[in-house]
């Protein structure tokens, strides 16, 4: 009986650490800030003053912030 204890605990233990192993390797920011024609409607939405060129540099300095703050590369990640 403690021998069955104990190996459950231990295949228990071994298979949390990898899922959490694959998912931290599998489990990136999905950033579609990368793609300034999609963010386009929503940033128009938000920003009902802005013109598209104002627009188009929120959008060039928020995915230079997010660059800065994550270390990824939005634009590869579409």
């Amino acid at each position: 009986m403690k021998k069955k204890l104990v190996t459950s605990a231990f295949t228990l233990l071994l298979l949390l650490g990898l899922g959490t192993g694959v998912m931290a390797a599998t489990n990136k920011l999905q950033c579609n800030v990368g793609d300034f024609k999609n963010m386009l409607p929503m940033m128009q939405e938000k920003n009902p003053n802005l013109s598209e060129k104002q627009l188009k540099e929120v959008h060039k300095d928020c995915v230079a912030k997010m660059k800065k703050e994550t270390g990824m590369d939005c634009m590869n990640n579409n």
